[in-house]
């Protein structure tokens, strides 16, 4: 049995000096423990640097095969084996070893604006009302509207100043006068915080994107849509897609939802293909 924090201590290092987010940092070690699960127990205890392709591409299969990951999902296990070869081992990692794995795209399910409306007007708890009006009327990512202060709400710009987010860039985003009213209300009835608009159980802390989604699934199926597939993400989802039906730029919807490419926002022209009035069948087509 090798001393794996031989490993974890220099790998958690870099991974810092990258500065990559808590929570891809909090992965990676966490794939890694599973990978040295994996040489112990199945490998009698291996150290990695004797461990070979085949010995990784059988780790993988496990994760397959064994545990039931998807494609999708083990491509992050791939990719800090590669970080974890090139940084910790000074290792070359050879792609064609140890390829990513193709996986299936799938289109999200996502409310029609009349069904968003209905998930927001009939929801009773203030606090949480509050929380999937802005993701909607905004396009916010959930995390980003738990992460909210009161200093985020320009009353006077109609703007809702968005931290660094998942592409590591601030922005401005929408405040739609509807969800102000709402803010309002909400901030008058809570006492007016002046720290974090939604704040969690503990002090100086934030509601959890978890609590979020535990009440919108039980409010989802209190109104007959919990067989539906929504997620919270299904309210940034219904902005972004409730735009392009609208016609509105995909540059302009790609700016207003902090996308960092393009290529994120064009799932809109493929959610709204059937209802572009510029696009007609050729079976329909004359002549």
């Amino acid at each position: 049995m090798f001393d794996r924090q031989k490993y974890i201590s220099p790998f958690s290092d870099i991974l810092s000096l990258r500065d990559l987010a808590d929570g891809t940092v909090s992965n990676y070690l966490s794939y890694l423990n599973q990978y040295f699960d994996f040489l112990e127990q199945s490998l009698n205890g291996k150290v990695p640097e004797d461990a070979t392709w085949e010995d990784i591409r059988a780790y993988l299969r496990q994760l397959k095969d064994l545990r039931n990951l998807n494609n999708r999902s083990i491509n992050p296990h791939i990719a800090q084996l590669r970080d974890f070869y090139r940084y910790v081992l000074h290792k070359d990692w050879d792609r064609y070893q140890v390829p990513f794995l193709k996986y299936d795209e799938y289109l999200p399910n996502v409310p029609t604006k009349k069904e968003m409306e209905e998930i927001i007007g009939t929801m009773s708890d203030l606090k949480y009302k509050c929380i999937i009006a802005v993701m909607y009327s905004a396009g916010l990512r959930v995390s980003e509207a738990c992460r909210l202060t009161y200093d985020d709400i320009s009353r006077s710009k109609m703007q809702i100043h968005v931290a660094k987010s998942k592409n590591r860039a601030e922005r401005k985003a929408i405040l739609a006068h509807k969800t102000l009213d709402l803010l309002t209300a909400y901030w008058f009835a809570c006492g007016k915080p002046m720290g974090y608009l939604f704040p969690g159980q503990k002090p100086d802390s934030h509601i959890t994107k978890e609590s979020v989604r535990r009440t919108m699934h039980k409010h989802l199926d209190s109104i007959g849509m919990g067989d539906r597939g929504f997620t919270p993400h299904s309210c940034r989802h219904c902005f972004g897609l409730t735009l392009y039906e609208a016609g509105t730029d995909l540059l302009a919807i790609r700016d207003a939802m902090g996308h960092k490419s393009i290529g994120s926002t064009t799932v809109y022209v493929s959610l709204g293909i059937g209802s572009d009035p510029r696009i007609q069948s050729p079976f329909d087509m004359e002549g």
